[in-house]
């Protein structure tokens, strides 16, 4: 059975930003209104650009085909056409469409980009720099006002030189476009790629630290410059670095592999002789052939001992003499190609399956055996073509629509996968891949309720179901972090603290003037002042000090435990911060402070447990105006409570049912990470390493939550590795295709 692709974050891939939806920027002519009764071209367009606005991209094909049905020469449909097909990962169709649309329209530049993006999605950079160039040279004879197309133009064009190698190139169109757009982020950043890509990381860390300086938050400059700092020893830096950017680890992605399940179709069980499995998955029996109606030669039967005793060679010698008897003898190539996959001899696997149908066209487990091979060896539209044959012979053979529907999934176009599943599914046939596969669509597409749908059913017909479990944990995880319902609680905790700097000073939640204070008076006030102005310089130690010597005046005053707590949270030390706000709620429990600080750390030190709990507590004792809000975020905590209790269970039968289950592993080491149970996360971390030791994304989750513990010198040690794995920078994100609106949109549609 093919592992699962599965993790937290998807694999990373550049980014894919939202359709641009751009307007007529050269002298392209609009397409004149071909009427046929109440449909016209510019209606149909109109409804295909309404269905890919709302990521119906079938849907929208089907209304530009029937606009190009009525008038061939139709920019706009060859062109929005493309679009659609790009959004699908239907590459080759959406360059063949931009083709066309750049011939009917060669003054367009929507055209140039959509043609420029598939070849660029498609990975032939070559053509994409060539089709970027165009582009580029028809957007210098814009007017001033559309400068932000050139900028695009040039970002694509650099881009497709960055990965085609042609660095002078790329420099050239980065820097160009900066002049007219200084202070860029996004071209700075590609400028310090180049330098980063020739070595020269003096140069590129400069141009990396002028992009930061005008956005801090740029992702992509802060990851990049955490590498240079890593490559030229500055380790520290560089985790540091690399921890504090939100986001960054999804970004990195998680262990590749199949995203699915495949029916008959891994190395694991190579493609045997399919009749004698053939029904096991709710089929309706191997079809006799014409051929085995009468008695076959003795040499095939012959064939077939040998190929039970697994003897390959005296195997393809009797069925090549049973052939010598009878061409026409299908069964005979069949075994033979199955032997050739043993020898792991595809090529002569798939010739041998091809003399199978044509000995006889109806022969449909070799057209699903060759549609596997093809597969195998990634000829992925020869698959489905040859799965498509074995359907249309018998649209029961639920192994061959299983494993279409893979393909379709592996292809990203989600929507035919999902069809090919639910036909299983609806037939009852028993398939437990085709609901773990249909989990694995829903999850890609964030459906995390039907993804546990499915999972759920894929475990119900096999309960040692290793992926099933996993994905069912992924879709519960994927709703498990609590990290934006704890900022909400900071936002209520730093309103009761009552001073408006602890807004500004991340986890220092500090109560600069307490409730009571003028009545202490003496000593333990001064010194809790003190401890506060520490505090805020950041001298934590000195602060800490300051706290306990108020605490010794004044050992019934909860103010310097709970400012010792938030201290001790701004050191990461949650641990501590969770028993010191303990001890200052036995002396004042009704203070929300307390509670709002207690169920903080806790969530921090992964007790989110607890934390749901103490975040009851503080509804309670909320101020009136307060209580609705603090209950509010309770509702929504509780829910992703449940979820990360069904997540760790799900996660860990997958392992225990496969122990070598890396992405398990590594996806339970997630869910621990977002959990802030970083001692747990590194154990299972360390596992995934272990299985899968070449897998970049594991050191670098690795090295961060080892940072997080202080295990300095092992967190450098997992970087180090991380670095030795990754060559290139972040790339600047993919200029994507563009969806051209026609002049006039009707205000109906067909």
């Amino acid at each position: 059975m093919a592992t699962v692709r599965s993790t937290f974050g998807c694999r990373y891939t550049v980014p894919i930003f939202a359709l641009f939806v751009a307007f007529s920027t050269a002298c392209a002519p609009v397409a004149v209104p071909q009427k046929t009764g109440t449909v016209t071209v510019e209606k149909l367009i109109h409804a295909g650009n309404v269905l890919v606005a709302g990521g119906q991209y079938e849907a929208a094909i089907a209304q530009y085909e029937r606009a190009l049905a009525m008038d061939v020469t139709s920019a706009e449909a060859h062109g929005n056409l493309s679009v659609a097909y790009y959004y699908l990962n239907r590459y080759d169709a959406a360059v063949r469409e931009a083709h066309q649309a750049v011939v009917m329209a060669p003054g367009e530049l929507n055209w140039r980009f959509n043609l420029g993006a598939a070849y660029s999605r498609k990975g032939d950079m070559e053509r994409a720099v060539t089709a970027y160039q165009g582009a580029v040279e028809l957007a210098r004879r814009l007017k001033d006002d559309n400068r932000n197309m050139l900028r695009s133009a040039l970002i694509g064009y650099g881009r497709a030189c960055e990965l085609a190698e042609k660095y002078d190139q790329a420099l050239d169109a980065y820097r160009e476009a900066i002049v007219f757009a200084p202070g860029d982020v996004e071209l700075l950043a590609g400028v310090g790629n180049i330098h980063f890509r020739r070595q020269a990381y003096e140069k590129a860390e400069e141009i990396y630290r002028q992009a930061l300086a005008a956005d801090s938050t740029h992702t992509m400059s802060r990851y990049n410059l955490g590498l240079v700092l890593a490559r030229t020893g500055r380790f520290d830096q560089a985790i540091s670095l690399f921890s504090s950017t939100p986001g960054l680890a999804g970004k990195i992605g998680g262990i590749e592999g199949s995203a699915l399940n495949t029916v008959g179709r891994s190395r694991a069980t190579q493609i045997t002789a399919f009749r004698s499995q053939f029904g096991r998955m709710g089929g309706t029996g191997a079809p006799q052939t014409p051929h085995m109606v009468r008695h076959p030669p003795y040499t095939y039967a012959l064939g077939l001992t040998y190929y039970e005793q697994g003897n390959t060679e005296a195997a393809i010698d009797a069925f090549k003499r049973a052939l010598t008897e009878d061409p026409s003898l299908a069964e005979a190539y069949l075994y033979i190609g199955n032997l050739r996959v043993r020898e792991d001899r595809l090529q002569d696997a798939i010739e041998a399956y091809k003399s199978a149908v044509r000995a006889d066209s109806l022969f449909v487990e070799a057209y699903n055996n060759l549609g596997s091979i093809y597969a195998e060896t990634g000829q992925f539209e020869q698959s489905m073509t040859a799965y498509r044959q074995a359907l249309a012979l018998d649209d029961r053979f639920f192994d061959a629509r299983t494993n279409l529907g893979l393909l379709y999934a592996e292809a990203g176009r989600l929507d035919e996968a999902v069809a090919e599943y639910t036909k299983v599914i609806r037939a009852e046939a028993g398939v437990a891949e085709a609901h773990n596969n249909l989990a694995m669509i829903y999850l890609q597409q964030g459906r995390f309720e039907e993804a546990i749908t499915q999972s759920k059913k894929a475990i119900g017909l096999r309960k040692n179901f290793p992926e099933a479990y996993n994905n069912l944990g992924l879709a519960y995880g994927q709703r498990a972090s609590i990290d934006d319902v704890v900022d909400i609680w900071r936002t209520f905790t730093a309103r009761w603290a009552g001073d408006d700097r602890a807004g500004r000073a991340g986890w220092l939640l500090l109560r600069r003037m307490p409730a009571g204070s003028s009545a202490i008076g003496g000593v333990a006030r001064d010194r809790y002042y003190t401890g506060v102005e520490h505090a805020y310089r950041g001298r934590f130690d000195e602060a800490l000090a300051a706290f306990e010597t108020a605490l010794d005046t004044q050992p019934s005053w909860s103010a310097p435990l709970l400012a010792a707590g938030a201290t001790l949270m701004a050191q990461d030390r949650y641990g501590s911060a969770s028993q010191t706000l303990q001890k200052a709620l036995r002396l004042d429990p009704s203070d929300p402070l307390g509670y709002g600080l207690l169920a903080i750390a806790q969530a921090m030190g992964g007790s989110y447990r607890e934390a749901v709990k103490t975040w009851e507590e503080t509804v309670k004792y909320a101020e009136e105006g307060d209580r609705a809000g603090c209950k509010t975020a309770l509702e929504t905590v509780r829910p992703r409570q449940e979820y990360a209790d069904q997540a760790f269970p799900a996660l860990e039968t997958a392992i225990k049912l496969r122990p070598d289950f890396p992405k398990a592993h590594f996806n339970l080491g997630v869910l621990q990470d977002i959990m802030h149970r970083y001692p747990e996360a590194i154990a299972a971390y360390e596992q995934a390493a272990a299985l899968a030791p070449d897998a970049p994304a594991v050191h670098f989750r690795l090295g961060i939550a080892r940072y997080r513990i202080g295990r300095m010198t092992e967190a450098q040690a997992a970087i180090r590795k991380y670095i030795s794995l990754v060559t290139d920078p972040m790339l600047l994100p993919q200029v994507e295709t563009f969806l051209k609106h026609i002049t006039e949109s009707p205000s109906t549609t067909p």
